[in-house]
C-alpha cells in the first residue's frame, strides 16, 4: 500500500508471497514454489521497492546484493562473494535475495577483452549453479531486477532459475497522482503537520512526460528543501 501504482506487478507479486509463506500450497496443486523472478523495466519505477515489499509481507529476511559494485570491485573473489552469499541465504530460513543490476554479470562477457570475458562466463556459471542448487522448499527466493532485459544471460534466466519476468513500467496518470499522493502524505507524517494544500494534479501530471515514481519522490524532496532554506534564511 505504500507503493503507488504498479498494480498488475502487485498483483503478481500477491502471489509470489503465497509462495514464500505457504509453500505448501504449490505442493498440495502438484507444483513448486517459483525459485526466481525478474523485475525489468526503466531506473526508478520500484523494482527495488517491490523486492522490499516482497520479503516484508512475507515475513522473509531481505538480502540485497549489488551486482555492479560486486563485479567492478571484487572481480578477482567474485565468485567466492556470492558462494557465501548463497550460503548465509539459505542458512536463514525464509529469505529473500534481491540481484540489483543482473545486467552486470553480462556486460563483461559482451564488451571486455577475451580473459576478462572468460571471467564473466565464470561468474554467470557460479550464479547459475547456486540458483540450482537452491532446494524445492520454497523458503528461499531470488528476485532480480534491470533496466536492460536485452543484456541478460540466457544461462541465468532458463526454466528452473530466474524465470519468472515482471514488467515494472513508468506510471500512468492515474498512477502518478496516487505517487505524489503517497509521498505527500509521508513527508506530512514525518512533520507532524499538514504540509501542502490540494493540488490540481491533472495540470501537473499533463507536464510530467516519462517520469518515474522515483522522479517524483524527488520533486516533493525539492520542493520541501525549498522551503527549509526559505525557513531557514527567515524568509518564509
Amino acid at each position: 500500500k505504500d507503493i503507488g501504482g504498479l498494480a498488475a506487478p502487485k498483483r503478481e507479486l500477491e502471489g509470489l508471497i503465497f509462495a514464500l509463506k505457504s509453500p505448501d500450497l504449490h505442493f498440495r496443486w502438484g507444483t513448486k514454489p517459483p525459485r526466481g523472478v525478474l523485475l525489468y523495466g526503466p531506473a526508478g519505477t520500484g523494482k527495488t521497492l517491490l523486492s522490499k515489499a516482497l520479503a516484508r509481507e512475507s515475513g522473509a529476511v531481505f538480502f540485497h546484493l549489488k551486482l555492479n559494485n560486486v563485479v567492478s570491485k571484487w572481480r578477482g573473489e567474485s565468485g567466492e562473494l556470492f558462494q557465501e552469499v548463497f550460503s548465509v541465504v539459505k542458512a536463514n530460513g525464509r529469505s529473500v535475495l534481491f540481484l540489483d543490476e543482473l545486467d552486470a554479470l553480462s556486460i563483461e562477457r559482451l564488451f571486455l577483452p577475451e580473459e576478462a570475458r572468460a571471467a564473466g562466463g565464470r561468474l554467470v556459471n557460479t550464479m547459475a549453479e547456486n540458483l540450482d542448487d537452491l532446494d524445492d522448499t520454497g523458503q528461499n527466493m531470488v528476485v532480480a531486477s534491470t533496466n536492460r532485459i536485452d543484456a541478460i544471460d540466457p544461462a541465468l534466466v532458463r526454466p528452473g532459475r530466474i524465470d519468472r519476468f515482471i514488467e515494472v513500467g513508468l506510471p500512468e496518470a492515474e498512477e502518478k497522482a496516487e505517487i505524489f499522493r503517497i509521498h505527500q502524505a509521508k513527508a506530512e507524517a514525518r512533520a507532524g503537520r499538514k504540509l501542502f494544500l490540494e493540488l490540481q494534479y491533472d495540470a501537473i501530471i499533463t507536464r510530467m512526460v516519462k517520469l518515474s515514481g522515483a522522479d517524483i519522490a524527488e520533486i516533493i524532496q525539492r520542493a520541501l528543501e525549498e522551503k527549509v532554506r526559505l525557513e531557514g534564511s527567515g524568509q518564509e
